[in-house]
């Protein structure tokens, strides 16, 4: 019989790594996002017309689903074209990647950071943004059209989301690849 570890046995002795600091790092990064995030779409509501605030309200939910986007697209990309690129040493093939390999963390940061907080972000500027228009209203029909306004800004966030998935799913290469060319683009 041959005393060699089958593949399996090996994959068990190996230690897996920690996820502890990803989940500190991604509670820190999901606070400070939503803090800075929720300060700016209040004082933009606040502050400026319905119009303005309406813009910056569609600007964060297009930011949630193309991060969405993103993410969903790292997770199902095949690595083996960025793979060719790396080995010549491009730097966008390198981080395309790196992206691809970290996709469970670039996954969870686009996904799960960007992304809920993306909503949960839009449905108080919504809601900021209805206390604003009904404010002079009866009560019951400002309760009725804030409803409705913060029902279509979540139905346009899962739809948009949605959407998305199958444009991720569809051009995952792409999208890796942009996301890599923009990365690249800022360590410049």
């Amino acid at each position: 019989m041959d005393d060699k570890p089958s593949p399996r046995s090996r994959e068990k002795k190996t230690k897996k790594k920690s996820n502890t600091p990803w989940i500190i790092a991604a509670f820190t990064m999901s606070f400070f996002i939503t803090a800075i995030l929720s300060a700016v779409s209040d004082k933009v509501v606040n502050a400026l017309s319905l119009i303005v605030s309406a813009i910056v309200l569609v600007a964060i939910i297009a930011l949630g689903i193309l991060f969405d986007i993103i993410g969903l697209a790292v997770t199902t990309a095949d690595i083996k074209p960025f793979n060719s690129m790396a080995a010549r040493r491009l730097k966008t093939g390198q981080k395309a990647v790196w992206l691809i390999n970290n996709a469970e963390k670039v996954s969870s940061f686009c996904n799960d950071i960007v992304g809920d907080i993306a909503g949960v972000v839009s449905g108080a500027t919504g809601a900021g943004i209805a206390v604003k228009l009904f404010i002079d209203m009866d009560a019951d029909i400002a309760f009725l059209l804030t409803l409705a306004l913060t029902s279509l800004i979540s139905a346009v966030t899962v739809g948009g989301k949605a959407m998305g998935k199958s444009v991720a799913i569809k051009h995952s290469t792409g999208i890796v690849m942009a996301a890599a060319k923009i990365l690249c683009g800022f360590r410049k």
